[in-house]
């Protein structure tokens, strides 16, 4: 083994959905490759949509056997452990052969996998993405093999820092806290690919009247219930007007089940999820982060990007950090009705809604880029691996 040569890094993905970790770790890898000249490779814990993506950029191992029909029969069935473990031994020996010396798992709930590839016998960083209930409900198994085998860890936000050090008794000197990051380029250099007008066409919302967008999976942890309950209070308000509230995200059939179990007044439409949600964000008014627990959130960047103000929960993890005073209202104790109240604030003023959406704007530009934040996570990379000075840039 070259001591002059910092070999191969890993890079685990629990899944290879178009959702807020795979994407990030995907935009970073992009990054990476075109700025480090240091091989890696890529392990999805189970085959996905970015893939492809993953693959135009290095080798792509999948830690759960591709799901061919015959397979999902035999798994079906009970009887697929026979051709689980054949496809376990192939990969070990594929791993075993890449002289991988340095771990990095993108996020928390990969306990299942690090406990497999303990043979690498290598370092392992651990960029965790989630808060106390991802912890908890992929189980006190897992974070005992992440905490077993992270040699030092990257949180997203003091929020998710704090809960490691707390509830996880993990040293505050093995955490570094690197703020999550998007793209801006493409914003600053282009407009949208659908105008104002397209999507509220294509939403079915009536020009003149107003939008308020909300982003994620339709579940509990995202606060859609709590999205639902917000639009009806708006819906309330005689003095703002029409309002349509604009769900963009995975399982909109489960949204508009939600819907009409909520049998509400307010105009709610749940579009599904979307490769490019930069049209929709920019043509929304308000974006509402009506999660219960969020660590920072992307989507909320990629908002304010737009200029949008967010209006989000105070006990709900990072996002306060972002919004502070000036990018929009932050609502203490999961209060729907002052949610509901700062939201038509928002939308009665023009002056207020462009005020607050520049100030978050300016605070993604200066805080959030990716070529900035990248480097701090490639800077850690570095570091772990003794890289030389001549392969620090590509």
């Amino acid at each position: 083994m070259s001591s002059d040569r910092p070999g191969t890094i890993l890079f685990i993905s629990h899944d290879a959905s178009r959702t807020g970790a795979p994407l990030f770790l995907l935009r970073f890898l992009q990054w990476f490759r075109q700025n480090r000249a240091i091989p890696f490779r890529v392990l999805v814990g189970e085959p996905g949509e970015l893939v492809p993506d993953f693959e135009a950029l290095s080798p792509v191992d999948s830690f759960e056997p591709v799901p061919t029909f015959t397979y999902r029969v035999l798994r079906r069935l009970g009887l697929n452990d026979r051709a689980r473990s054949r496809h376990l031994a192939r990969l070990r020996s594929r791993l075993a052969q890449s002289d991988i010396r340095l771990i990095y798992s993108n996020t928390e709930v990969t306990g299942k996998i690090l406990d497999f590839l303990s043979f690498l016998d290598c370092p392992v960083i651990c960029h965790v993405h989630g808060l106390e209930g991802t912890i908890r409900t992929f189980g006190a198994e897992n974070m005992n093999s992440i905490k077993e085998y992270s040699s030092s860890y990257i949180a997203v936000s003091q929020a998710v820092k704090d809960n490691l050090v707390i509830n996880h008794a993990i040293p505050g000197e093995k955490i570094r806290m690197i703020y999550g990051f998007i793209p801006t380029e493409n914003n600053e250099r282009q407009v949208p690919a659908k105008s104002h007008s397209q999507v509220f066409q294509e939403v079915g919302i009536p020009e003149g009247a107003k939008m308020v967008c909300g982003c994620g999976s339709v579940e509990d942890r995202k606060g859609t219930d709590l999205f639902l309950q917000v639009a009806e209070e708006v819906a309330r308000h005689q003095n703002v007007g029409e309002v349509h509230f604009v769900w963009v995200g995975w399982n909109a059939k489960k949204g508009d089940e939600m819907k009409r179990r909520f049998n509400s007044r307010a105009k709610v439409h749940f579009i599904g999820l979307k490769q490019d949600v930069r049209p929709y964000f920019a043509a929304a008014d308000v974006f509402l982060l009506s999660s219960r627990e969020e660590a920072l959130g992307l989507v909320m960047l990629e908002a304010a990007l737009e200029g949008k103000p967010t209006v989000c929960f105070q006990e709900a993890g990072g996002a306060p950090e972002f919004v502070e005073g000036d990018a929009g209202f932050v609502i203490p104790g999961f209060d729907v009705k002052e949610m509901a109240s700062k939201v038509v604030t928002l939308l009665s003023s023009d002056e207020l809604r462009t005020k607050m959406g520049e100030a978050a704007r300016r605070k993604v530009l200066s805080r959030h880029r990716l070529d900035t934040g990248a480097s701090k996570i490639a800077e850690i990379i570095d570091q772990a691996l003794l890289v030389p000075t001549d392969l620090q840039n590509a």
